[in-house]
């Protein structure tokens, strides 16, 4: 099974739903998850400009002045979706194979980028790991580093690393490595600011 998870940072533009189908026509996923879809209603041209599957389903949450919404979109002639769940930092959804009958969360998360929403982030990631039972996918843009190595130039753990921590431990989550990609954020300056935020986790189950 292949997800592609990426924070498209709008959605909209000829440019930006090019290069989204160009990936997609590459890798052939399953299932999609989007952060910052800067929309406030994804319709069916919206899906089928960048995706060209005939059977799929999805859900989203909007955007709100102009920043922030997920989507997860997924093959329905490979998929049921059997429960939906969100919150102001996630999208869930509880799908189940069509062919094995396996059924297994999936959740795509944007954290907030500034401090001030990091506790209710915090809260929001524990009450969907208490809410989700079974196999679970978790991924997205945490706006959220792990390591000290995860930032150019950061030396320390900090309070926020310090409760990622806590989070991956009490659930029991396997951090997936990224190969040969040590950052995946950056703002393209001299001197540029570099960050790994972008994490995407299994559980043990």
């Amino acid at each position: 099974m292949k997800i592609i998870s990426w924070n498209v940072n709008g959605l909209g533009n000829q440019k930006k739903n090019s290069s989204i189908k160009n990936l997609l026509r590459k890798f052939q996923p399953e299932i999609i998850l989007l952060q910052e879809t800067k929309k406030e209603e994804i319709t069916a041209n919206c899906i089928s400009s960048f995706w060209a599957v005939r059977d799929r389903k999805w859900i989203f949450t909007p955007s709100f002045d102009s920043s922030g919404g997920l989507l997860i979109a997924w093959r329905s002639d490979k998929f049921d979706d059997i429960q939906v769940e969100y919150g102001i930092f996630f999208l869930s959804v509880k799908l189940q194979d069509k062919q094995v009958k396996d059924q297994w969360w999936i959740t795509c998360i944007y954290g907030p980028p500034l401090n001030m929403g990091k506790l209710e982030f915090w809260t929001e990631l524990n009450d969907i790991g208490n809410l989700v039972l079974g196999p679970w996918c978790v991924g997205g843009d945490f706006n959220e580093i792990l390591f000290p190595s995860d930032r150019k130039g950061q030396s320390r753990i900090t309070r926020n690393s310090k409760c990622f921590h806590d989070w991956i431990a009490e659930f029991a989550l396997i951090d997936l490595p990224l190969p040969n990609l040590q950052h995946t954020w950056s703002n393209f300056r001299i001197n540029a600011s570099c960050s790994k935020i972008d994490r995407f986790f299994i559980s043990k189950d």
